[in-house]
């Protein structure tokens, strides 16, 4: 991409500066102690910066912060690379990308190119509209760790908020369940006959029901939740030895007000859809 000087003023830091000090928050991320889950070192890395349209006081920001944790043996570089391609950060940049990348390669080009995507949009706009900078204010914050969900099975869980000058940010928990014999992530198709079985879905919404303290799918619509009536199981769950629970984001489903909506379900209940 060309981008013109003035679209990179970062408190009249040069863009060639900003993949130095890209590089130096990434790499403190080393200095983590390293922990371990389900048989694999975990280490991490850490990103923490701040960009501003202008050099003028008071001009809008991009905060970016990244925490993200990664396997640490030699044996993880499969798991680590299937993550990194499933769209823990978002805008996806990667997932079509076949090069191996490293998760510390990954921080520094997603960040450079984050930000430089942020000044090259927001600097046009702000320029033309400077008595409304808080509209331009940008945070994208992301936060990883593993747990071990069940044998043979790490689950990925991140922590996201992001705000996009609005009236409210968002937080969304989103979890890849990882197969670590064959590095793969685990679909609801892996699990499931068919996920889009109306009686399974029925099955699901009757907990939720239960968890909203209704008697009817009718006064959980009133409650805002699927109001459309299409109801589906969320891609976005976690995968444990006895239950699957599925999140759903903020709003998602529901308005804003209701928040996550997580439904934990004992495998027993879904035994007969299940593979």
């Amino acid at each position: 991409m060309n981008y013109s000087k003035k679209h990179f003023t970062m408190k009249a830091i040069s863009l060639t500066t900003l993949g130095l000090i890209l590089l130096t928050f990434s790499s403190c991320g080393s200095k983590n102690k390293v922990s371990h889950v389900g048989g694999f070192a975990v280490d991490s890395v850490v990103l923490d910066t701040v960009v501003s349209l202008t050099s003028a006081e008071n001009a809008p920001t991009c905060e970016l912060k990244l925490h993200l944790h990664f396997l640490k043996e030699e044996k993880a570089t499969a798991l680590n690379d299937t993550l990194l391609r499933a769209g823990i950060l978002t805008p996806d940049y990667f997932s079509l990308n076949k090069e191996k990348l490293s998760v510390k390669n990954l921080v520094d080009s997603f960040a450079r190119r984050y930000l430089e995507e942020y000044l090259e949009e927001y600097a046009p706009l702000y320029r033309a509209d400077t008595e409304h900078a808080s509209a331009y204010n940008v945070k994208y914050f992301v936060q990883t760790h593993f747990e071990e969900s069940a044998d043979d099975i790490l689950t990925n869980i991140a922590n996201v908020y992001t705000f996009g000058g609005g009236a409210h940010g968002i937080k969304q928990t989103l979890a890849l369940n990882i197969d670590t014999k064959k590095a793969r992530i685990i679909r609801l198709s892996d699990l499931f006959k068919d996920a889009n079985d109306r009686k399974l879905k029925e099955v699901v919404m009757a907990q939720m029901q239960k968890d909203f303290e209704v008697e009817s799918f009718e006064q959980l619509q009133e409650k805002g939740i699927f109001t459309n009536g299409d109801t589906y199981l969320s891609e976005n769950f976690i995968l444990a030895a006895d239950e699957i629970t599925f999140i759903y984001g903020e709003d998602e489903i529901a308005p804003h007000s209701v928040g996550e909506i997580r439904v934990k379900m004992e495998k027993d209940k879904l035994s007969d859809y299940l593979k």
